[in-house]
């Protein structure tokens, strides 16, 4: 899985992560690889069905922001999709214990959502040590929703 540019070697893993699910179907690790791998290959919809069986259970908040970014993939931007970041959002601030700055998934959640917060965190994590790390979401959070969501899901 560590090398995105060969489709074989994607397809291959997928192929032991679908083993692995059979003899272990509620295996969360296993089922959250194996959605993350299905979105790099573009197979959204089945990617879908893993993260709903995972938010079902348990999703971490990474897991549920991408689980939103696939359904707006999907289905474009609705109000379920809105309030689907929103919940991702609110996850990354009851889980956030480990930092007091957000991260950029966070900021990405927020800003996904629409949220009102998403400029003050934007603004509080170029403030901090964290904008010298990812220089990237700048431009990230400058992007128009749909060219966004293709950044990250083509």
């Amino acid at each position: 899985m560590e090398a995105p540019g060969d489709e074989q070697q994607l397809t291959n893993a997928l192929a032991i992560l679908d083993q692995g699910l059979e003899r272990h179907p509620d295996d969360t690790k296993l089922r959250s690889r194996r959605a993350n791998l299905l979105t790099t290959l573009g197979r959204y919809e089945e990617a879908r069905q893993d993260l709903d069986t995972l938010h079902d259970n348990t999703l971490n908040k990474e897991g549920m922001l991408l689980r939103c970014m696939v359904y707006e993939r999907l289905e474009g931007d609705t109000e379920k999709v809105l309030g689907c970041y929103a919940g991702a959002e609110v996850a990354f601030v009851t889980n956030d214990t480990l930092s007091d700055q957000p991260d950029a998934n966070h900021i990405l959640a927020a800003r996904l959502a629409e949220s009102p917060e998403a400029e003050a965190l934007l603004l509080e994590w170029q403030a901090s040590n964290g904008a010298g790390q990812e220089p990237m979401l700048g431009a990230i959070m400058e992007m128009d929703r749909e060219k966004l969501i293709r950044q990250f899901l083509p």
